[in-house]
């Protein structure tokens, strides 16, 4: 991996590089160059073009990243942290004493 690879940045970061580099783009310098300056792909610079055509500027901002669902609702984890903080596994008639991750799932 490149040091100035663009996963490492943050998506505030990477929104700004991809909103600057299509303004460059739009004032009439060539993607080429541009993209050579970003240190990023070739390719990449034409599919930020390629979004911006579709829908504005608006198509490259940071979109939220949604992550692995919760298995557990806000309560039942407040409900097993209180479990967990409070009794050890034997009071709970656990035949082991500590809390392990198995135990706790």
């Amino acid at each position: 991996m490149r040091h100035d690879d663009g996963r490492k940045l943050d998506h505030k970061a990477l929104e700004a590089i991809r909103v600057r580099a299509a303004q460059r783009v739009m004032d009439g310098e060539s993607p080429e160059v541009v993209i050579k300056a970003l240190g990023m792909s070739r390719a990449r610079i034409y599919e930020w073009l390629a979004a911006y055509r579709e829908g504005g500027f608006d198509a490259l901002k940071a979109k939220q990243i949604s992550g692995r669902p919760k298995k557990l609702s806000g309560a039942q984890v407040r409900e097993l942290y209180t479990w967990i903080t409070t009794f050890t596994p034997d009071q709970l008639k656990f035949d082991f004493a500590l809390w392990t991750r198995g135990r706790v799932r």
